[in-house]
Formats: C-alpha cells, sequence, structure tokens
C-alpha cells in the first residue's frame, strides 16, 4: 500500500488499521518451531548420556527456552492477529495510545533488513516509544513521511 491509499482509507473510514503480516508471522513460526524441535533433541540426546551439566548445559536448555518463547509468541500473533497498528484522527495505537498532541518526534527507519521498526517518541519521557515492526507494515520507507505529515497535520 501507499501513502495515496492510507489517506484515501483514513479518510473514508476514520482510521488505517495494520494487521499482522501473517506471511510473515508464519515463516519466523516455522523458523521457531524448527529450532524448538531441534533444540529439543539435542537437549534429550545429552540429557540421556548423562551430559546436561555445566555451562553448555545452562546454555541448551536457556536456547530452548527461548525457542519456546518465541514459537508460543508467534502462533499467539498468528491466532489473535495482534497486535494491531491503528492510525486515526486520536493518534497512533499499537497496544496502548499516543495522542497526536503527545508525540515528539517520528524516526526515520531503523534495523537490520527483515526487521526494521519505526520508532514514536512521546513527548512524556518516561513513557516508552511506540514501535511500528515491519510485521505490521512492509514499507516503513513509505509509511515514515505520511505519519509524519499527519503529525504535522496535528499540531497545526
Amino acid at each position: 500500500m501507499s501513502a495515496d491509499t492510507w489517506s484515501a482509507e483514513l479518510e473514508s473510514k476514520g482510521s488505517v488499521v495494520f494487521p499482522p503480516r501473517r506471511g510473515r508471522l508464519a515463516i519466523r513460526l516455522a523458523g521457531f518451531a524448527l529450532l524448538m524441535v531441534m533444540s529439543a533433541w539435542t537437549n534429550l540426546d545429552h540429557l540421556r548420556n548423562d551430559d546436561i551439566s555445566g555451562t553448555l548445559g545452562v546454555l541448551r536448555l536457556t536456547a530452548l527456552a527461548a525457542f519456546v518463547y518465541g514459537t508460543g509468541l508467534t502462533l499467539w500473533q498468528l491466532v489473535t492477529n495482534r497486535p494491531v497498528v491503528k492510525v486515526d484522527a486520536d493518534g497512533i495505537t499499537r497496544g496502548r495510545s499516543l495522542r497526536w498532541s503527545g508525540i515528539t518526534s517520528i524516526d526515520d527507519p531503523a534495523g537490520l533488513p527483515g526487521i526494521r521498526t519505526v520508532q514514536i517518541r512521546p513527548a512524556d519521557r518516561r513513557a516508552r516509544p511506540l514501535t511500528i515492526p515491519q510485521d505490521n507494515v512492509g514499507d516503513l520507507d513509505a509509511l515514515t513521511p505520511w505519519l509524519r505529515s499527519l503529525h504535522d497535520r496535528h499540531r497545526a
């Protein structure tokens, strides 16, 4: 989608909703599930050989826990179709809302290719920035100037 499409949708529907991109989540789920199964297999193999102690044993169990968490989180995102990014006249929402008046800046996309994000900086220094990932919006380079133009329009 493009900024023109988003503007038209915002004008007609009153909001633009960016649900998680299911294809990305399915690929991530397959990757985490494969790593989880392989990690469980090696952990069981080491457990059978009574070789689960020491630093490497702890690291293997820690990796397994991380893969289980990644698999569970990604599965939850696929089943619930969350988190959703919503842009409307009030502001930007992704789990929590930031009103346009409560936004100080919108950063350029940053991060490694494939896992880039846009940070929305709140005026309240104690609040965490709102993050919009490529999981929700494929073209962050088009999203950023569009969000900045909306921010400028609501501040004026």
